[in-house]
């Protein structure tokens, strides 16, 4: 049988959905750091994609042989504080100095002892399978708890001793060690060297067909003469070799071993860029080249994240890449899912999937769809939500019909024409729809909406409006653009709402005679707006 077309392989839809993923960064991050500096967002990518290839390769070898491992991240922070450790207590003074000699021997120990530690992690882990008869998920789950609280145990002991006193953390200020990592050049060869002895490993030995041979049948392994506990020693112990050899270095690019966050949720991050590259977690499928594009497809996902979301990208982060591992896997494995599609929302269990769908679109939607539109679309959250939880239910109802391949096909594109057709009305509409209840708002308290010299003017003189009902529709007059001039004249405010006016930086004018407001409040008010006048 002749080998698949590169044209239909898995690695070339990766590359297209790591192409889309770099334009799309390109477009919406507000910085353009894609096109204005793009040596730098390469090399920095370049770096994080090495470090995060190498745990993902070993986390490969393992989902290969149908087992699994979830003590990456706990292996990276014990492993990275093993190295600390060991400097701190070989060399102090070199380890905290920026600009100190270390040792070789004092770094060669260092990297040797973490590289042994995880050697011995992974014949722990080979035992507790072999051995003992855990399942590897139940073994390393525990080392996964485990390990992460025997570094941080391990770091405070070692501070105590040397320090004097107990800290859960150990700074990595030596920066010829740190080069090991701010550099580009020493993880990308270390990823190209060990990618390239892994694939020969798989694709050109007779062990690696052994461990393809484990992972696809293990029961018919064992019975054709093969060791397979021997080869899940093999597979354990590349994988937790691999992830200390990460531990060192993110100690050196963060500069600081902490156990409590290096590494912390890094084994889905190993486990995601496996499966997204072509692994099977059922075992037997899988290559290193997959494994590669799948991890830099996760971190470009990653990188666009923190670029498009300048601030708190991390709470998003975790949450926007589970989504699109889903979305990734479900589509690289179209013709196994896809063959049984009109069975998707069948029944009663695809109508609650339908709804569950619709209100994750909508809250995705809501949390997330003012940050990538923020400047490019009208809409406020609610509005782009309820859109999206329309466009969801119609695209799964479609789903759920049992038409033919054709039918289907032109409903999908009716759907996406109806949709954009209706993004782009209801984004046009919707300024008018807003001044409009904004109008209605002010009207319902007795008000009056006109224009002057100064803009639009909110006119509230005479009327029974006090702090509670004015906070009501401060939201609605973000809406009167430009709002220039407001009067509250003879009303109940006090200073509570002239602090709520600081925001709304066009106005010109602001009568607030016969009010409760004080001489204090005005102050306030007019340093918030130095170019409005306030009449008192």
């Amino acid at each position: 049988m002749s080998a698949p077309s590169f044209w239909r392989r898995h690695e070339f839809s990766l590359l297209l959905a790591i192409l889309c993923v770099v334009i799309a960064t390109a477009v919406l991050d507000a910085q353009h750091n894609y096109v204005t500096d793009p040596a730098n967002s390469g090399w920095q990518l370049l770096r994080q994609w090495s470090m995060l290839s190498l745990f993902a390769l070993g986390a490969a070898v393992v989902i290969i042989t149908g087992g699994i491992d979830l003590s990456t991240g706990s292996v990276i922070a014990l492993s990275g504080t093993v190295c600390a450790t060991i400097m701190l207590l070989l060399a102090p003074e070199a380890l905290t100095t920026p600009n100190a000699p270390m040792p070789m021997w004092v770094a060669g120990a260092a990297i040797g002892g973490t590289v042994f530690v995880g050697f011995l992690i992974g014949s722990l882990h080979a035992w507790l399978i072999t051995v003992v008869g855990l399942p590897p998920f139940v073994a390393t789950l525990a080392t996964l708890v485990g390990l992460r609280s025997l570094a941080r145990a391990l770091c405070e002991s070692v501070t105590l001793a040397v320090n004097g006193g107990v800290t859960t953390q150990i700074y990595v200020a030596n920066e010829q060690f740190r080069y090991l990592a701010n550099s580009v050049w020493i993880p990308a060869v270390l990823v190209v060297v060990l990618s390239l002895a892994l694939w020969i490993m798989l694709s050109r030995s007779v062990l690696g067909r052994h461990l393809y041979a484990l992972g696809g049948n293990e029961q018919a392994a064992r019975l054709s003469g093969i060791q397979t506990d021997h080869l899940k020693w093999v597979a354990y112990c590349i994988s937790a070799i691999l992830s200390s050899l990460s531990g060192i270095l993110y100690v050196c690019d963060q500069s600081v071993a902490e156990p409590q966050t290096l590494g912390r949720g890094y084994e889905l991050n190993s486990i995601a860029a496996s499966v997204v590259g072509g692994c099977s977690l059922q075992g037997g499928v899988g290559t290193v080249q997959g494994t590669l594009f799948g991890a830099l497809f996760l971190r470009v996902v990653i990188d666009g994240v923190a670029k498009i979301i300048d601030t708190q990208a991390d709470v998003f982060e975790g949450l926007i890449v589970g989504v699109v591992v889903v979305f990734a896997v479900t589509f690289s494995h179209s013709s196994a899912t896809f063959s049984h599609r009109r069975g998707l929302f069948a029944g009663s269990l695809g109508g609650v999937t339908i709804l569950n769908l619709t209100i994750l679109a909508g809250v995705l939607t809501a949390l997330l769809g003012i940050k990538f539109t923020q400047g490019r679309l009208n809409m406020d959250a609610l509005w782009l939500s309820s859109l999206a939880m329309l466009s969801t239910v119609a695209l799964l109802l479609i789903a759920r019909q049992g038409w033919s391949s054709s039918t289907r096909r032109r409903a999908g594109i009716a759907w996406a024409v109806a949709t954009l057709v209706l993004v782009i009305g209801l984004d046009r509409a919707y300024p008018a729809v807003q001044t409009n209840s904004a109008i209605a708002a002010v009207q319902r308290l007795g008000g009056r909406v006109i224009q002057n010299e100064n803009g639009i003017v909110v006119d509230l003189t005479d009327t029974r409006i006090d702090d509670d009902a004015f906070r009501q529709i401060t939201g609605k007059l973000d809406h009167l653009r430009p709002l220039g001039e407001l009067r509250l004249a003879n009303t109940a405010v006090t200073d509570r709402t002239l602090r709520a006016l600081s925001k709304f930086k066009t106005l010109k004018a602001v009568h607030v005679q016969g009010t409760k407001v004080t001489s204090g409040g005005v102050v306030g008010l007019k340093r918030a707006l130095s170019e409005a006048v306030v009449t008192e």
